[in-house]
């Protein structure tokens, strides 16, 4: 740029200056020529809103048009639209002053953002702020948990015995309705990972349909079920369950054949032959023939879930609650597998999938080179079969070369589901233990720190799940924490502006008030 204090870059002589000065001052009501007559492909390109004559720069940086949204612009005109209609005083938005050190700063135009503002307005009625009333009335089964969204998990279910009101903040208010992920849970996710890895290898497939994801899913099932009867111990087990008719979903972190604690399930059989934690039914007014381990003989299989915590300190009935109904949970999916009584078709239709949708090549390539079942043996002859000796040649063909593929869809999948399931609890769900154990191990090193065991109570589940569920189906409000369980709001992001423990506040200095006034008056 020339050493001049002129945006142009013009040096003029004193004389020139004074020259145009007189100009200046004998034509003062002088008319402004018109502009330069522009090209009509140019014009539709500055009548784009939010565009200038000249870019704005900053340093190396150039400003590239931005695209507006469409809400609120119907009454707006660009500032080099086709029309060239002079707007007044009255027309034009109060706009901020611009700024000097933008060139030519009176072309730079501002839109009318009020009618994308008032819609914007609109829709954040429907969402759930802190003090405000939300105007969808449907339950939160019907909001999160319906078709096509996904099913019902142990997550959403157990969720409750920590804070309900936090879960449902977590859902309206968390993008995805999912908690934000904290350097400490993807810690716990490494730990999990590593113990899953000491048990399974981990093998990349390619997913070309939403068939091709649950047939891997189906094929991770039975894979696991294999690795149980083998090596007596698997992980990452996936499960599903009805509960009040919705599908529920859920992996368990360890399924074993080891008893984990034969001292306390011995002790929870005496009293349970003793009248304790027993419920009397029809066939105990019969006397058995033999002994229920000669009716089922055969190690039990016994579910554990792992905890990784950070701290060192004992855990707290309350802490412990969740993994319990957790673990009740998985124990009533895994059982009614199990027995058979889970309809997969069910499940698939839940899911939307198509049965009868065949799956990708691909898909079907990779999982036949981890498992050679999914091919029927080649005949071991390769002599025509006389009843197609004068058959045309593309009939011939196709005899010569029969369908290989055992399972090439969900719904042929599904019987080999089944027997894996039936070989592995051959007694049905008499096949499981009835004890139930919750292991804690610290997220740093994976060692563990602590271990809690606790008998099977449907009793107990169904009393929890009775009460929970009526919130999900929109019969009652969310709950908050008691307040000798206060001390889980120290964790929660939503503490700020809860209204259940703002509303616990108002309701201790209203009582505090009371106690006041009741001293003076005595």
């Amino acid at each position: 740029m020339p050493d001049s204090d002129s945006e142009f870059g013009y040096d003029f002589s004193v004389e020139e200056e004074e020259l145009l000065a007189q100009f200046a001052s004998d034509h003062p009501t002088a008319p402004r020529q018109p502009p330069p007559p522009r090209d009509s492909k140019l014009a539709a390109i500055d009548s784009v809103p939010g565009r200038s004559e000249h870019n704005v720069v900053s340093g190396d940086v150039t400003a590239e048009p931005r695209h507006l949204p469409a809400l609120g612009l119907e009454d707006a005109k660009p500032a080099h639209s086709v029309d060239r209609t002079p707007a007044t005083v009255a027309d034009m938005p109060d706009l901020p002053p611009a700024p000097s050190a933008i060139p030519h700063a009176k072309d730079v135009w501002y839109p009318d953002l009020r009618g994308a503002l008032s819609v914007l307005e609109a829709d954040s009625r429907h969402t759930d702020k802190p003090g405000r009333d939300t105007l969808d009335d449907r339950s939160p089964l019907q909001r999160f948990r319906s078709y096509p969204r996904k099913p019902l998990s142990v997550s959403d279910l157990n969720a409750g015995a920590w804070c309900e009101l936090q879960y449902w903040y977590t859902l309206t208010r968390l993008p995805g309705g999912r908690r934000t992920r904290t350097a400490a849970m993807r810690q716990g996710t490494k730990v999990h990972q590593k113990l899953e890895d000491e048990v399974h290898t981990t093998v990349k497939i390619d997913l070309t349909s939403k068939e091709d994801g649950f047939g891997l899913r189906l094929w991770n099932l039975v894979q696991g079920l294999r690795t149980l009867r083998e090596m007596g111990l698997t992980r990452e087990l996936e499960v599903w369950g009805m509960i009040d008719n919705n599908l529920v979903n859920g992996i368990i972190d360890g399924v074993s054949y080891e008893n984990p604690n034969p001292e306390f399930e011995e002790e929870l059989s005496s009293q349970e032959s003793q009248g304790k934690y027993h419920q009397a039914s029809l066939t105990d007014y019969f006397p058995p023939t033999q002994p229920e381990q000669a009716q089922h003989p055969g190690p039990k299989i016994y579910l554990t879930d792992v905890k990784t915590r950070g701290s060192l300190a004992p855990v707290s009935k309350a802490q412990l609650r969740p993994a319990k109904i957790q673990l009740l949970l998985y124990h009533r999916f895994l059982s009614g597998m199990a027995a058979g009584r889970l309809d997969f078709l069910k499940v698939l239709r839940r899911y939307g999938l198509d049965p009868d949708e065949p799956f990708s090549d691909t898909f079907i390539a990779q999982i036949g080179s981890l498992h050679d079942e999914i091919f029927f043996d080649a005949p071991s002859s390769s002599e025509p079969d006389p009843a197609t000796a004068d058959s045309t040649p593309e009939s011939s063909a196709s005899a010569t070369e029969p369908d290989l593929l055992k399972y090439r869809t969900l719904r042929e999948l599904l019987p080999l589901v089944q027997e894996e399931l039936a070989a592995t609890f051959p007694h049905g769900e008499k096949s499981l233990g009835h004890m139930l154990r919750v292991q804690y191990v610290h997220r740093s090193d994976g060692r563990e720190i602590d271990q809690h065991d606790f008998p099977v109570s449907s009793q107990a589940l169904d009393l929890y799940l009775s009460k929970y569920m009526a919130w999900w189906r929109g019969e009652r409000k969310a709950s908050g924490v008691d307040i000798e369980e206060a001390f889980k709001c120290q964790t929660c992001e939503f503490v700020s502006d809860c209204s259940w423990r703002q509303g616990m506040d108002d309701e201790r200095l209203r009582k505090a008030q009371q106690r006041v006034q009741a001293m003076r008056r005595d």
